[in-house]
């Protein structure tokens, strides 16, 4: 083999080599931005939950508020209230005040849902089972407001009247935030249901990328 032959030889092998390394470098540099764009995926989901999720507590201890203000309490036109007794113009302020309230648990409540499908597709089920305690509680609160405002329904059925407080009885109540420094019973299940659903995102805000 003459010095040129092998000159050429090395020169195709150092190429082929720079190729093989430069293939190996565009592999490595493909996984670290793939992880890259994983964890700022993760981490814009994990910080829109969490932030929909204060708003939705919050919400909810707003239903849970025992003051009521006046501009919170609409009343009816002057027509409607030619025909209502005063029993019936207080009912009807203060039940869309209450359906104003929820509107607000519900506005979060749907920005919820529509990430948690988004997390069901990357992380499985586990997140959505954490909220299923958060979910009952806002049903509980839910159905003893329902209770409150049929029992003040100046038009509402006495035997359905008995029978709610028949079975609110049996319950505990959880109309009204206590507001003292300590949480109540209700509000405290609430924060630890939160902070179980805090604890599994958080991590994701810490993300660095290897």
């Amino acid at each position: 083999m003459t010095g040129l032959e092998v000159f050429t030889l090395i020169k195709d092998v150092a190429l082929t080599g720079a190729a093989i390394s430069g293939a190996v470098v565009a592999i490595k540099g493909l996984g670290t931005w793939r992880r890259q764009l994983k964890g700022q995926s993760e981490y814009e989901l994990s910080r829109r939950i969490l932030v929909s999720l204060f708003k939705y507590r919050d919400a909810i201890n707003g239903v849970r508020h025992p003051a009521m203000f006046s501009y919170e309490i609409p009343h009816p036109s002057e027509d409607e209230a030619k025909s209502m007794s005063p029993d019936d113009i207080r009912y009807y302020g203060i039940s869309k005040a209450y359906q104003n309230r929820w509107e607000k648990v519900q506005e979060q409540r749907t920005s919820l849902y529509a990430d948690q499908l988004e997390a069901e597709a990357i992380w499985g089920n586990e997140l959505n089972t954490l909220f299923k305690s958060i979910y009952s509680l806002e049903h509980e609160l839910f159905n003893r407001v329902r209770h409150h405002l049929v029992l003040m329904d100046p038009s509402a059925d006495e035997g359905q009247k008995d029978a709610i407080l028949n079975i609110d009885k049996k319950k505990r109540d959880i109309m009204y935030d206590e507001l003292g420094e300590e949480p109540d019973e209700f509000k405290q299940e609430l924060l630890e249901a939160i902070a179980l659903v805090e604890n599994y995102l958080k991590p994701n805000l810490r993300h660095e990328v290897v």
